[in-house]
């Protein structure tokens, strides 16, 4: 089961749109059970009790076998990041860092962004600090992999070039 393409019920959300949370609800014909923990400041928190394994959950997923919502782990689900392969990752970490500074597309390939009106120079500075090792990275494993050599291979030419 992949989360992010499964019906979900998050209690949190919930909470914002109901007023009060029953502790036992009939829903779609199955028992839902909340339980209420103490936070650190005095606060409480409602959560989800998973049907199958009473666990405390924030979010139930709808499944096709046994009974029909369940916890993450019950219904064996996983994120879709999960299913990303490191490359991936990175890039999809690089393009979040450009869209944050409000570019709208071209990739790695385009000028890294200018600074957005009113984003602090700090932040900005530590955001390209942290972004621009990352996309040379993730450049030169593209280029590696376009020219068939290693990535070792690669740097090594770029720095008798530079």
């Amino acid at each position: 089961m992949i989360c992010d393409d499964t019906a979900q019920i998050d209690i949190r959300k919930l909470a914002r749109l109901v007023p009060e949370i029953p502790e036992v609800t009939d829903f779609e014909g199955e028992r839902i059970v909340t339980a209420w923990t103490n936070t650190n400041y005095g606060g409480r928190r409602q959560w989800f009790l998973c049907p199958s394994c009473d666990r405390r959950c924030a979010i139930i997923y709808r499944r096709g076998d046994g009974p029909l919502w369940c916890c993450r782990i019950c219904g064996g689900g996983r994120y879709l990041s999960e299913h990303e392969s490191p490359k991936a990752r990175k890039l999809r970490k690089a393009l979040k860092v450009r869209k944050q500074l409000g570019q709208r597309g071209g990739g790695l390939l385009t000028p890294f962004p200018l600074k957005p009106k009113g984003m602090h120079p700090v932040k900005y500075a530590r955001l390209r600090e942290h972004a621009m090792p990352s996309e040379r990275e993730i450049l030169i494993e593209d280029l590696a992999e376009a020219v068939g050599k290693s990535v070792e291979a690669v740097k090594a030419i770029l720095a008798l070039q530079g």
